[in-house]
C-alpha cells in the first residue's frame, strides 16, 4: 500500500496507477500527432479524471480529479435518472459542466497551457452520466425498455457544452451500448491492448457492474445493479478492505454460508451490509457465468480477466474469489488495469482515426444480455448468494 494512502481510491484518486497505465500510453499507442493539446475525461457516476495532453507527442502534461457533484442527487444512476425526471436536469447537467470546466482550468493552470492551445476535448462515461451532460432528458433511461432515445453527434461544439467560451474546440464522445452498458465500457475495450488477439472479460464494478467478453472479433456486454456495498463508505475503508474484511469472516466461520454472521464475530459490518454485499456479489458473478455460458467458453478459455476502474485497482483477487464474486478459476488470471474508460478517451483523443475505425467495430460486433430477462439469471444469482 502506498505511503499515506486512505483505503479508498474512489475518494483520493492521487496515486498514477488509479488514471491511465503510463506504459500502455506510451509504448501502445502511436500517436497522429498534430498541433496543440488535448484533455481526456472519464466522467463517472462516483468520481471524474481529467488528463491534460501534448497532442504533438503524446505525453501527458497533468492531471486532476474530484468526486462527482452530482453526488448530492444520489449515489447511483438510478437515483440520479429520477432526480433528472422530477425536474433537476438542468441541475444535474449544471454541476457536472461546471466542475469539469474548472477542473479544465486547474490541469492548464498547472502546465502552463492557455485556453486557446486546447485543439481537441474526449469525453467518456456511462449512458446516464453522457446524458446529463448533454443534458439530454432522461425518460427513455428509468422505464421499460430502458433504451436510449438519443443519438449521439460525431462532435459537440466544447463551449457550448460547457460554457468555457476561451476554449473553442470540439468534443467528442465515446458512445454508449446500452442503456446501462455506457461509453465507459467501450472506452475500456479501447484501452486494452490485447483486444484483437485474445478472449478477455473486462469487469467495471462500481454502482453498477458492467462486464464485457472479447472473444476473438465477437462482443458480448451486460451488466447488473450492484448498488454502493463494494464502495465501502459505510464500512469505513475502500474495497480492498470491504472484501479483505468479509473474505476473513468467511474463513474464519464467522460468516456461515447463507450470509448469517455468528456468534462473536468481529464487529467489522452489519447484518445488512453482508446482506447488501451478497446481493452484489451475486449478481456480478450470475453475470459473469451467463456471459460465458452465452459465448459457450468456460474459465480454462479466458486468456485474461481486466479489473478496470477504482474499485478493480484496490481489489484483492484473492479475497474476491473467496467470497465468490470471482469464480476460482478467473483469480490467476485477473489484473488490474487502473481508469480504462480514461485510457480509451485518451486514445481515441492521441490517435483519433484509428482509435475510431476499432471503436467502430466494437460497436458494430458488440450484442448485450439483458440479464433480467434471462432464463438463468434467477437461478444462477440464487446459488451464488452463499458463502
Amino acid at each position: 500500500m502506498r505511503e499515506g494512502c486512505i483505503g479508498d481510491c474512489l475518494a483520493c484518486g492521487k496515486c498514477e496507477s488509479f488514471s491511465i497505465l503510463d506504459s500502455f500510453i506510451s509504448s501502445e499507442i502511436s500517436v497522429e500527432p498534430r498541433s496543440g493539446f488535448g484533455v481526456a475525461a472519464d466522467i463517472g457516476t462516483t468520481s471524474v479524471v481529467l488528463a491534460l495532453f501534448d497532442l504533438a507527442s503524446g505525453k501527458r502534461l497533468a492531471r486532476h480529479s474530484f468526486m462527482n457533484p452530482q453526488r448530492r442527487f444520489g449515489p447511483d444512476v438510478i437515483s440520479r435518472i429520477d432526480a433528472a425526471n422530477r425536474g433537476h436536469l438542468k441541475d444535474l447537467r449544471r454541476l457536472i459542466t461546471e466542475s469539469v470546466a474548472a477542473g479544465i482550468e486547474t490541469l492548464l493552470t498547472s502546465a502552463g497551457v492557455r485556453p486557446a492551445q486546447i485543439a481537441d476535448v474526449t469525453a467518456a462515461g456511462n449512458t446516464t452520466m453522457t446524458y446529463l451532460l448533454l443534458g439530454l432528458p432522461c425518460e427513455s433511461l428509468g422505464v421499460l425498455p430502458f433504451k436510449p432515445a438519443f443519438e449521439l453527434a460525431e462532435a459537440y461544439d466544447f463551449s457550448g457544452v460547457f460554457g468555457l467560451g476561451d476554449i473553442r474546440c470540439p468534443l467528442h464522445v465515446v458512445p454508449w451500448l446500452s442503456a446501462f452498458v455506457g461509453g465507459d465500457i467501450v472506452a475500456g475495450l479501447l484501452h486494452m491492448p490485447e483486444a484483437k488477439q485474445s478472449r478477455f472479460l473486462l469487469v467495471d464494478l462500481g454502482t453498477n457492474g458492467e462486464m464485457a467478453l472479447y472473444d476473438k472479433g465477437k462482443l458480448t456486454v451486460t451488466s447488473t445493479a450492484a448498488g454502493p456495498a463494494f464502495e465501502g463508505s459505510a464500512h469505513g475503508g475502500g474495497a480492498s478492505a470491504v472484501l479483505d474484511d468479509l473474505a476473513a469472516l468467511v474463513r474464519a466461520e464467522y460468516v456461515d454460508e447463507t450470509g448469517l454472521l455468528t456468534s462473536g464475530a468481529p464487529e467489522l459490518f452489519s447484518q445488512k451490509e453482508i446482506r447488501d454485499l451478497q446481493l452484489a456479489k451475486s449478481a456480478v458473478r450470475a453475470g459473469l457465468e451467463i456471459l460465458l455460458d452465452s459465448a459457450g467458453l468456460d474459465c480454462d478459455a479466458i486468456d485474461a480477466v481486466y479489473l478496470a476502474g477504482g474499485i478493480g485497482q484496490a481489489m484483492d483477487v484473492n479475497s474476491a474469489v473467496t467470497v465468490g464474486l470471482l469464480p476460482a478459476g478467473l483469480g490467476g488470471k485477473s489484473r488490474a488495469v487502473g481508469n480504462a474508460s480514461l485510457g480509451g478517451a485518451a486514445r481515441l483523443l492521441l490517435a483519433p482515426v484509428r482509435t475510431a475505425a476499432d471503436m467502430e467495430k466494437l460497436l458494430a460486433a458488440a450484442r448485450e444480455i439483458n440479464l433480467a430477462k434471462h432464463p438463468r439469471f434467477n437461478e444462477l444469482f440464487m446459488e451464488h448468494m452463499y458463502f
